[in-house]
């Protein structure tokens, strides 16, 4: 076994990596190669800083790695690991970090983050023993809206730039990686930005990607908020997406009012997660 950086690797043999490896995974995952690289470039996803195992000239396991700087330091966020069928229960996860934490001790990163299913307790047990803890629950809600379309009660624009400063100053709750400020400017091609205005003054939003019909963001100024505003974004959503399912992920267990929000308009959880994170110096 050998491994090795991901640098040089074709895109194709990783895309069947991933597949294989999330074949028979608490959710199924099945990813094209233009899914994967749209998430190489939201996710700043570091080829570099990715690690595959090789039997011989087969690849058996990966582990993806996004690299940003915050004010909390230089963050690492796994974006995605897995190990094929045939090769688990041998330890290559723990060994895939032994082999990148020299490197990222090297770019003086901060903290490791990674995100995984709660139902997934084999995997949660290895990461506390590798230094992780978690650090929040995270919920993801997908389903048909049940939202007729709404009596408008203020305006509606679609917004062709981000505005971060008003957008930030209506959160009550952080967005994971995938969700991030950061992760959205880099596929900002794939964003549709709706702005709620009362007069000229932004008072809510919601960033949709049309083609998957995520939900990536959305919020509504605390002054305004239990006025039909959300719903009134929401049924836009409804009316723009032909009334297909879409999807919440990653929203913040503590943030109740969210999640009645959200379930009140039809959506119901999928599936939950934890967020996990270690420090590098400390391990």
């Amino acid at each position: 076994m050998e491994i090795k950086n991901l640098e040089n690797i074709e895109l194709e043999k990783l895309v069947s990596v991933i597949n294989l490896s999330f074949s028979d995974y608490i959710v199924p995952l099945q990813m094209s190669l233009e899914l994967l690289k749209s998430k190489i470039v939201a996710e700043d996803i570091q080829l570099k800083l990715s690690t595959g195992v090789f039997d011989g000239d087969k690849m058996v396991g990966c582990m993806l790695h996004g690299l940003r700087d915050s004010d909390q330091g230089t963050l690492v966020y796994n974006a995605a690991t897995g190990v094929i069928p045939d090769y688990r229960g041998r330890g290559l996860v723990r060994e895939m970090y032994i082999y990148l934490l020299p490197e990222l001790k090297k770019l003086q990163v901060k903290k490791m983050l990674l995100e995984v299913i709660t139902e997934n307790h084999s995997a949660i047990k290895a990461y506390e023993k590798m230094g992780y803890t978690v650090t929040r629950k995270m919920d993801c809600y997908a389903g048909k809206l049940d939202i007729k379309k709404h009596t408008s009660i203020i305006a509606l624009k679609k917004i062709d730039s981000f505005n971060w400063a008003g957008f930030f100053s209506f959160w009550d709750i952080i967005p994971s990686w995938q969700n991030a400020g950061q992760s959205l400017e880099n596929s900002k091609e794939h964003c549709h930005i709706i702005g709620a205005y009362n007069n000229d003054l932004l008072v809510g939003y919601a960033i949709l990607n049309p083609a998957s019909r995520k939900i990536n963001q959305f919020a509504v100024a605390g002054a305004y908020r239990r006025k039909g505003i959300g719903s009134q974004i929401f049924s836009y959503i409804n009316e723009f997406v032909k009334q297909q399912d879409v999807y919440v992920y990653n929203v913040d267990h503590t943030s109740v009012a969210t999640m009645e929000f959200l379930k009140s308009l039809g959506l119901r959880e999928k599936i939950a997660q934890f967020e996990m994170d270690r420090l590098v110096e400390d391990k």
